[in-house]
């Protein structure tokens, strides 16, 4: 029985590391190494959190209606101002005259 082993042993042996070369380069393929991993661990995770500082961002963001709304509150008070303009600047014209005529006035007075 030991005479038999001894002449089959090389060829187990053989068959074995062969066997055992082809698992092992079926795992590394299969599998990732660790530290491949944890660098990918590392990216997922500083996207989740640049994902989840977008979201934040989105959510207070404005709808489409609120910027509707705004932009008609916005029109209607550049409108509004555009009419206080024009009452101010023909306010400041009636003041311009009246300042002119209190000149006139005054030259009269002295001549």
């Amino acid at each position: 029985m030991l005479e038999v082993l001894f002449k089959v042993w090389p060829i187990v042996a053989t068959i074995g590391s062969v066997l055992g070369t082809l698992g092992m380069a079926w795992l590394s393929r299969k599998f990732v190494p660790m530290a491949e991993h944890s660098k990918v661990v590392e990216m997922v995770d500083a996207h989740e959190t640049r994902l989840n500082q977008v979201e934040q961002h989105l959510d207070a963001m404005p709808t489409r209606e609120e910027l509707h709304a705004l932009d008609k509150m916005l029109t209607g008070l550049g409108e509004r101002l555009g009419g206080m303009e024009r009452g101010i600047n023909r306010l400041e014209n009636k003041t311009d005259m009246l300042l002119e005529n209190e000149l006139r006035e005054k030259r009269r007075g002295d001549d």
